[in-house]
């Protein structure tokens, strides 16, 4: 069973313009559901109301291959920023189906990048003003490298029919020939334009030469993790910030990986959410380390274990609490370097638990990454990797189980100084495991 499927099964019909040419039967499936499944309200010769039930919609094909098409790098780059804020009218332009709707109603398809995988997700749908209602709902994770071919297939597709009908000069048949020629020298350039959202043949020239410089300096992996997380409106300021971190790795004192790099790491299944990997990380080290899960001490003994000194902040602090970028980390062989610039222990304590994940996890010997906000699984899976170490579930239960009633704010506090780890960890930790506790 596919992830995803796009099918289309053409009509002829006469016409010469974009929408005659490529009207056909259009049938999507997301992880085995059929998602264009729609009931059609009508009414009879008598005046009753009929439905007929339908799998596949009748639309024009063009404007759906037109949106993936000026999205194209977008739809398999870039990823929500955060895990705190709603998706913008903007955002949903690029990664919503409705958008392509052009008059034709469409189920609510949303293609969220994460990492090396594409989230999708269609929900049931009863369009205003329309007979149509669209009955199924679905989601699924669709690896890049599978996703990728079956959208180029149904683009494809639609410019050769265009062509065959002898339709010619359509927005769609110039964007896709940019797309289809591009040689592997502006490949990197467009993944990261599409990381910020923006179209590669439509970026201003400052951001541009912002993107070519640092892809220089700091190279693809860097640069990548900072377009995953900022926006075209942020990234100069975000930039800043990251070439920071990664300076100040040069100069930070020498981590080691050795008590913990034979360890294996839990691989990435992308049949579950990417926090499980970090969860499963976590405990497995504990566990591989001696070292129970309910010791207040456990991140303080490994962060000992692997010398890193969070006491001290490396340098200026990010420009707001919930900076994109809170640091760096710099793997060679077993030995690494973190950089953290939070202003407050805490939040270091935390970042180099994520730092310890990104070096342990990494996939060469060799390589560099950034701590960032963006909803990528590496990053998820480093911050519940961090939230399970510094704040351990089975210490939290244990803790509130002693008590007659629920965990209040004052004890998400008082654990929190004694683990040293922001109440926030500790609240989140305690409502992600079932533990209730009081806000009043």
């Amino acid at each position: 069973m596919s992830d995803f499927e796009l099918r289309v099964d053409w009509i002829d019909q006469e016409g010469r313009n974009q929408s005659d040419a490529t009207l056909a039967n259009l049938l999507i499936r997301v992880g085995g559901i059929t998602v264009t499944e729609f009931f059609d309200r009508q009414l009879s010769k008598s005046g009753s109301q009929k439905q007929n039930h339908c799998m596949a919609l009748q639309v024009p094909a063009y404007f759906i291959a037109e949106w993936i098409a000026e999205n194209w790098w977008a739809i398999l780059w870039e990823p929500r920023k955060n895990e705190e804020e709603a998706d913008d009218e903007e955002f949903l332009a690029r990664h919503s189906l409705l958008t392509a709707q052009h008059g034709f109603s469409l189920p609510r398809i949303e293609f969220v990048p994460s990492g090396g995988a594409v989230q999708i997700r269609a929900r049931a749908r009863d369009p205003r003003y329309s007979d149509v209602r669209f009955c199924n709902s679905a989601s699924a994770i669709a690896l890049r490298e599978k996703f990728e071919p079956e959208l180029r297939m149904f683009v494809q597709s639609v410019v050769d029919k265009l062509s065959e009908r002898r339709v010619v000069d359509t927005w769609l048949q110039d964007t896709w020939s940019l797309i289809s020629e591009t040689t592997d020298d502006q490949l990197n350039f467009c993944r990261f334009a599409g990381a910020l959202g923006l179209s590669p043949y439509d970026i201003d020239d400052v951001l541009a030469s912002l993107i070519e410089r640092l892809e220089n300096t700091i190279g693809y992996r860097l640069l990548m993790d900072l377009c995953l997380a900022s926006t075209a409106k942020d990234f100069v300021s975000v930039a800043e910030v990251a070439e920071e971190a990664v300076a100040l790795t040069t100069t930070v004192e020498t981590s080691t990986l050795s008590p913990i790099e034979s360890i294996p790491v839990p691989v990435d299944n992308y049949s579950v959410p990417a926090y499980r990997r970090g969860l499963q990380a976590a405990e497995m080290l504990r566990k591989r380390l001696k070292i129970s899960d309910t010791d207040p001490s456990a991140a303080t003994r490994i962060f000992d274990m692997l010398e890193i000194d969070t006491r001290v902040q490396t340098k200026s602090a990010p420009r707001t609490e919930d900076a994109a970028v809170t640091g760096a980390v710099v793997r060679c062989e077993n030995e690494m370097k973190v950089a953290l610039l939070q202003p407050t222990e805490a939040k270091r304590r935390f970042a180099a638990a994520r730092a310890v994940f990104s070096a342990w996890s990494s996939e060469t010997p060799t390589e560099s990454r950034l701590l960032t906000s963006a909803v990528t699984r590496d990053q998820q899976a480093n911050r519940a990797f961090a939230a399970e170490l510094m704040a351990p579930k089975a210490l939290i239960r244990s803790r509130s189980k002693g008590k007659k009633s629920k965990f209040t704010q004052s004890d998400i506090r008082e654990l929190a100084d004694e683990l040293r780890v922001s109440p926030d960890v500790v609240r989140k930790q305690a409502a992600n495991n079932g533990i209730s506790v009081s806000f009043g």
